[in-house]
């Protein structure tokens, strides 16, 4: 995908309701992005994601029903082309190469957002042309 007028088309996934209206809030309110789903675990994740057909998704490494990394590993299979970024509240190198491995295109630390959270989705969309 290369910088263009339309918006990113995102589904956001957490178990927290907290969590998943302000990760919808700030996203709607950078006004790159359009929120066309959300889901609180991650079997409802793998729905959204086939109904909505988004750009990408967000989804929280601990979910209930299915974690971040096996949603990652399903829509990996049936979605190649969908960009796919898992958040969490835990730390460490060790786990963001266990997410990429699993399938996602980047990995946020739940500290470093909002802004980190932009900075990933730029790097994801703008500065890598295609997945290898």
């Amino acid at each position: 995908m290369k910088p263009s007028n339309r918006k990113i088309r995102v589904v956001v996934a957490d178990d927290s309701r907290t969590a998943l209206r302000s990760v919808c809030e700030y996203l709607e309110f950078d006004g790159q992005f359009e929120v066309v789903g959300t889901a609180l675990d991650g079997l409802r994740l793998l729905h959204q994601a086939e109904r909505h057909r988004p750009d990408l998704v967000l989804v929280d490494l601990s979910m209930p029903q299915m974690t971040g990394l096996e949603a990652a590993k399903e829509l990996r299979k049936s979605f190649s082309e969908l960009r796919i970024l898992i958040f969490t509240g835990l730390s460490g190198a060790s786990l963001r190469e266990e997410c990429l491995r699993s399938g996602a295109d980047g990995f946020v630390e739940k500290s470093q957002m909002p802004e980190g959270l932009i900075e990933e989705v730029r790097r994801i969309f703008f500065e890598n042309s295609r997945r290898t």
